[in-house]
């Protein structure tokens, strides 16, 4: 159990960074003498940074698996660096330091996206690792209910303590993380349940498309959406105690993808489905008519987008494993950037304000949601056989049978 904290703390910490240091972003700017207007694109460079470097580090925390085994040292040195930027930042008094700075937090604080699930991986035996893999994401639920309250009071303070607090945090839990990766024993079945899934994973294509769609989603629904929502029924002033219902979902349901039972089928048909019931919760907020039909709409979408990270992450290790489980989850955390880099350029091109466009976008998250279910449901079709090899020589592997 200590071990899932671990993990659960790191992602948890590493999430506070970011609330942290956008809350700052305005202020540091303006310290540094960049215009109030150009803070958007400094976001826009972070996800561009993002979209890259998951990919990289997650195809390079594949190859020093292979060659060092161990990734804790490896994680341990790139955190130390980040922490030191994201400090330093504080203090940065010209665009160029700040602009450097930031480019070099944003890099580096790739290494605990994918790689930290490689050496779940890697580490961990396989029937036990989809609970670890949801472990992680529950760490991320528990920062974004806290974000609403945190960035509220940060704007009282100034950015040095709570920047060094939350480095010398991820600090810390990183070197915990370390510490336990040499306390865990490789197991020895990943090769054996790689080998009876038989023929390759088919038309990738489909299944990245869906992650794209439902990150995008995601960002439009609570970066755009759920705000006026709120205001709407119960005004301004209620916000910061109401915008935390989506993340409370999520966080009693992120574990689901490590449950029992997420075990007995192939990880996709958990996220097919949770995509779909996700799309009809989206679709009943966007019909809200009142604040207990948004508050139900919005927890209910949270729980399955709980589901969905974990799931697709397990489902990203499962169709990479043996050897490209970094690249493939690197790839998927670089989708969920790139979602992220619409999001932002669509406020920052003032497009959302477009009568047309903000007309659409409540109906937005629900349209991409139910067409990344379509390609889902594609993808399982065109791979049920292999899912279904490898579920039972997981089962095998780990010794669990049928049961």
């Amino acid at each position: 159990m200590h071990t899932a904290i671990v993990f659960v703390l790191v992602q948890l910490l590493l999430a506070v960074t970011w609330t942290v240091y956008a809350a700052f972003l305005p202020q540091l700017a303006a310290h540094a003498g960049i215009p109030k207007e150009h803070v958007a694109w400094i976001l826009l460079m972070d996800q561009a940074i993002f979209i890259v470097t998951d990919v990289a580090l997650g195809v390079a925390a594949d190859r020093a698996a292979r060659a060092m085994r161990r990734l804790g040292g490896w994680l341990m040195g790139l955190t130390v660096v980040s922490c030191i930027a994201l400090v330093l930042m504080a203090h940065a008094g010209s665009p160029v330091i700040l602009l450097a700075l930031t480019a070099i937090w944003a890099a580096t604080s790739s290494a605990l996206r994918a790689p930290p699930l490689v050496m779940i991986a890697k580490r961990i035996e396989i029937s036990s690792s989809p609970f670890f893999v949801a472990a992680s994401f529950l760490g991320v639920g528990i920062a974004g209910a806290l974000a609403p309250m945190l960035t509220a009071q940060l704007r009282r303070t100034s950015p040095l303590l709570p920047f060094a607090l939350a480095s010398v945090g991820l600090a810390i839990a990183v070197l915990a993380l370390a510490w336990t990766e040499k306390t865990l024993q490789p197991p020895a079945n990943s090769e054996k349940a790689a080998a009876g899934t038989g023929t390759p994973v088919r038309t990738l294509w489909l299944f990245f498309g869906a992650v794209a769609l439902l990150g995008l989603g995601f960002q439009v629904h609570t970066a755009l959406n759920s705000a006026p929502a709120y205001v709407k029924f119960a005004g301004q002033s209620e916000l910061e105690k109401l915008m935390p219902a989506f993340w409370i979902g999520f966080v009693l349901c992120a574990l689901v993808p490590g449950s029992t039972i997420f075990k007995r089928f192939p990880q996709q048909l958990g996220m097919l489905a949770a995509a779909t019931l996700g799309a009809i919760a989206l679709w009943g907020f966007a019909a809200a008519a009142s604040l207990p039909g948004v508050l139900a709409a919005q927890f209910t979408a949270g729980a399955f987008w709980g589901v969905i990270a974990g799931a697709a992450a397990n489902s990203a290790i499962e169709v990479g494993r043996v050897g490209r489980e970094g690249g493939f989850t690197g790839l998927l955390f670089g989708l969920s950037a790139l979602a992220a880099f619409a999001r932002i350029a669509l406020v920052a091109s003032g497009i959302n304000k477009m009568p047309i466009v903000a007309a659409l976008l409540p109906w937005l998250p629900p349209m991409a949601w139910g067409l990344a279910a379509l390609l889902l449901t594609a993808f399982v079709m065109q791979n049920i056989s292999h899912f279904t090899r490898q579920l039972h020589a997981t089962r095998r592997a780990a010794g669990v049978g049928n049961s």
